[in-house]
């Protein structure tokens, strides 16, 4: 009887050990990424080009960023959070991460500054492709590049890049 309880006992502990799944330790958090393309053009000048790095380091995610499982973006936004220059002046852009254009645009700058407007990429399988990008490197170049015109003075202007995202990590 000793015998057969320790032969149940030591397959009950195999068993449990062995059927533990690592799912389990998962963690599932939400958090907010910002960065800010900064964009000068000037008087005359026909295109626009630029970028800045969005880091998937924060508070909530760095302890976590050799962990990290899965990302998945739930919202991805873009604004005019300032502007100064050419009232009249426009863009026709393509918003990008690293080489996959997101979302086409064009718009008089200083009007979609003035009424707020906030750009909406929608497009699920760009969104899971820039996750992706999150997931395996912790950052992603988010950029402008398209045509511009400014006639009467250059603009300046500042576009804040927002991602709420979704993160499955396993701590151990």
């Amino acid at each position: 009887m000793k015998t057969t309880a320790k032969i149940l006992s030591a397959l009950l502990i195999c068993f449990v050990f062995t059927s533990c799944d690592d799912d389990i330790l998962d963690v599932d958090f939400d958090t907010t990424v910002k960065a800010t393309i900064v964009a000068n053009v000037d008087q005359g000048q026909e295109t626009v080009n630029e970028s800045v790095v969005l880091s998937l380091d924060n508070n909530d995610t760095h302890d976590y960023l050799d962990k990290i499982k899965d990302v998945t973006i739930k919202k991805l936004t873009y604004r005019i959070i300032s502007f100064s220059g050419d009232s009249q002046g426009s863009v026709d852009i393509d918003f990008y991460a690293d080489n996959i254009t997101l979302q086409t645009e064009a718009f008089v700058v200083n009007d979609a500054y003035n009424s707020a407007t906030v750009f909406e990429v929608t497009d699920i399988s760009k969104l899971n492709t820039m996750a992706n990008m999150l997931k395996n490197n912790n950052h992603t170049t988010v950029g402008i590049t398209g045509n511009t015109v400014a006639t009467e003075g250059g603009m300046n202007f500042n576009i804040e890049v927002t991602a709420e995202l979704e993160i499955t990590a396993n701590p151990l």
